[in-house]
């Protein structure tokens, strides 16, 4: 067994202790929480709306907290693996072996634009029956006719529109970018991104169950604990989806980025060959410019 190998091992050893423990103690307390919530009875409050609306906002404060810091534990527990570590290291190695071509790296950047534009377009076109060079010359420009799009049915038209008007976003060496070929039309996907997306889920997640616990007051007959069980229910609900946020931000950290790591390492290792051959000295832009209109 070599190193990754020990290392995938010892990322799904990880993974399934962080998740089989929480899920055990979030199944604990939901159960209990719910044996005693089949003893109460709901029924709406005649608090005043001012009071309604404080008691939901500090549910929604309370709620987006818990989830947020198990989030942030997530994205801890990934960065401080071996795996990642591991995979990082290996990462800025390639990173110094480029130094010496970094004035070329934006010539880089514009090849693959153009090639992975080419390639995009390629495949949809492919795949609604159509020929590349039908549409696209050889320099990427639009050469169909109103004639040619006549003829097109719905579905054809609607791919190849998204053909023209595709944006490619190059995966950047030493940045975060996403790596398949569907994802070259996306923006990055950065931990700011990550983190801004879980807070819009707490959010709206957290809003709705402090907005029930709010309009709705638990009543248990002959007995005083009804509150207590009713915020123990949510509490729990929180913690719920906190840990499940929780497992989401480690498998993101050591699956998603250290995929990206690879593919630039990756593209790093073929950058730096192919500029020993003595490519990208120039822009594709400016080689362009040097080809004569006549084609001569």
């Amino acid at each position: 067994m070599n190193i990754n190998e020990k290392l995938e091992e010892k990322l799904r050893g990880a993974t399934r202790y962080i998740k089989s423990i929480a899920m055990d103690l979030v199944v604990v307390i939901v159960a209990v929480a719910y044996i005693f919530y089949q003893m109460v009875t709901l029924e709406p409050t005649k608090l005043n709306p001012f009071v309604l609306l404080a008691e939901a906002f500090m549910g929604i404060v309370c709620g987006v907290a818990i989830k947020q810091a198990l989030g942030e534990n997530g994205f801890s527990r990934g960065y401080n693996s071996a795996f990642w570590k591991d995979e990082e290291d290996k990462y800025n190695e390639a990173c110094a072996s480029a130094n010496q071509y970094m004035e070329r790296v934006d010539n880089f950047y514009q090849f693959e634009e153009i090639r992975k534009k080419k390639n995009y377009r390629r495949t949809c076109l492919q795949g609604i029956r159509l020929k590349y060079d039908e549409w696209f010359d050889k320099d990427g420009n639009y050469i169909g006719t109103q004639e040619m799009e006549s003829h097109l049915d719905r579905k054809q038209m609607k791919v190849l529109t998204k053909c023209i008007e595709v944006k490619i976003y190059v995966l950047n060496l030493f940045s975060e970018y996403e790596i398949s070929s569907e994802q070259d039309t996306k923006k990055e996907k950065t931990d700011k991104k990550q983190r801004m997306t879980n807070l819009t889920k707490n959010t709206i997640s957290a809003t709705l169950i402090a907005i029930i616990g709010a309009y709705f007051v638990p009543l248990l007959n002959n007995w005083s604990w009804a509150s207590f069980i009713g915020a123990t229910m949510q509490v729990a609900l929180w913690v719920l989806f906190g840990i499940l946020q929780l497992y989401t931000n480690y498998n993101y950290v050591v699956n998603d980025k250290v995929a990206i790591l690879r593919k630039k390492k990756e593209l790093i290792s073929r950058f730096t060959t192919e500029c020993e051959q003595g490519q990208y000295i120039y822009s594709p832009y400016d080689l362009l410019k040097q080809i004569p209109q006549g084609g001569n």
